[in-house]
């Protein structure tokens, strides 16, 4: 195996992929700063009892990851919401499995170039139960 250059992505795909990374990590997963990640996982197998709560709860937190460690990004805003993902059996057309989806949309402008940035992540949880 030759050493070759690997190919670059774009500013924006890279802040992308970081993103991704924050919100797909655990506390204390990555052990050189246990604050980096996403208090998502944190909430995953509780009961909801205020949905507005935990929206709230999950754009402060990911706006404050997201300022801390994506300082590529500024006048960041974080919108979340939830929906149900319906998974039918095609044979017998029943309802199979209901799950949470959650849809984490991150805004703001690129401070290198004062582009305007969006990006759309998904995250299904499963048992999110509302009460």
């Amino acid at each position: 195996m030759e050493k070759q250059r690997q190919p670059r992505c774009s500013l924006a795909d890279s802040i992308r992929q970081h993103i991704h990374l924050i919100l797909r990590t655990h506390f204390n997963e990555y052990r050189f700063d246990p604050r980096f990640g996403c208090m998502v996982w944190d909430k995953d197998f509780e009961t909801i009892r205020s949905v507005y709560k935990w929206k709230t709860e999950l754009i402060d937190a990911f706006g404050k990851a997201l300022k801390s460690y994506e300082k590529r990004l500024q006048q960041i805003q974080v919108v979340v919401d939830l929906d149900d993902q319906k998974i039918i059996d095609p044979q017998t057309h029943k309802l199979i499995e209901l799950r949470k989806r959650i849809i984490i949309h991150a805004a703001g402008t690129i401070g290198q170039t004062n582009e305007s940035f969006q990006h759309t992540e998904y995250i299904f949880f499963s048992p999110l139960s509302l009460t």
